[in-house]
């Protein structure tokens, strides 16, 4: 198992909310697997639902002290403000937001999805969106629907957490690709990035289960620069971080590759200086 230097991915929640998800639980996974730092989300709005907390104010508040966690905010979709949401999180020092369609309730498309992405795009944030299959309807948060996000806000970079997981992959990969500047444009980015969350076990969440070769075939297909490492906590712990690592190591890629996608790519994005 490699080390990992900055990793995507992380749900924490107060111990009176979630005991097995707290932030000191995740620093011992964090210690447990050599990974050096990572990105926190704040709880969803109806995970707090009764608690009186406010999510973005929480983890800001519980992090301030902890340098080796970043934090991104989540958005809560009953409220008008959305707008102003956005901003309040960027303001606290957030770094970029986790959106959940099906979590949340809302469609990829949705006017007021809308609203939130340009606000982001705006203020450079990151977005972390789910995709795959959540149970919800599927019309509502279709992969493909990504491309057109990548297309109406061409400033907004995201990651598609899971690529589209067991049942969507390949549209994932058709997103990521469609994106990706063909070899005639010199000097062209990519703002959309492969998020390889919760895809590395079958005992665990086999519906987002993808084989090492179809990891290979997203970096094949574009490259090791667009692609991040996430964890999944609590839902993954170390048993199944260390199977992901583990997987990231034996890919038949350079050591270079393997350092962007356990780090330096999120470390990119997110400004990090290394030490910092």
């Amino acid at each position: 198992m490699s080390a990992a230097t900055l990793v995507n991915h992380a749900h924490v929640f107060p111990e009176s909310v979630n005991p097995n998800g707290t932030i000191d639980r995740l620093l011992r996974l964090m210690d447990a697997c050599e990974i050096e730092g990572a990105v926190c989300f704040a709880p969803f709005a109806h995970q707090l639902s009764g608690s009186g907390l406010d999510g973005n104010t929480w983890l800001a508040r519980e992090i301030a002290s902890r340098p080796r966690l970043l934090g991104f905010g989540t958005i809560d979709f009953s409220r008008a403000d959305l707008r102003d949401q956005v901003r309040r999180a960027a303001e606290i020092g957030f770094r970029g937001l986790k959106l959940h369609p099906n979590a949340q309730s809302f469609a990829i498309l949705d006017p007021r999805a809308q609203e939130v992405y340009a606000a982001a795009q705006d203020l450079d944030l990151l977005i972390t969106f789910h995709t795959g299959v959540h149970h919800g309807r599927i019309q509502d948060y279709r992969v493909l629907d990504f491309d057109e996000v990548a297309r109406r806000f061409p400033g907004l970079r995201f990651t598609m957490e899971h690529m589209g997981g067991y049942h969507f992959f390949n549209e994932a990969l058709a997103v990521l690709f469609n994106n990706y500047p063909p070899p005639w444009i010199k000097g062209g980015t990519c703002r959309v990035f492969a998020g390889l969350t919760s895809i590395f076990t079958q005992h665990q969440n086999r519906f987002w289960y993808l084989r090492k070769d179809q990891v290979m075939e997203i970096i094949l297909q574009t490259s090791a620069d667009q692609v991040i490492f996430g964890l999944d906590f609590p839902y993954n712990l170390e048993r199944e971080t260390k199977i992901a690592l583990d997987t990231i190591a034996s890919l038949e890629i350079s050591e270079a590759e393997r350092a962007k996608i356990v780090g330096g790519n999120l470390a990119r994005e997110l400004k990090v200086v290394r030490g910092s």
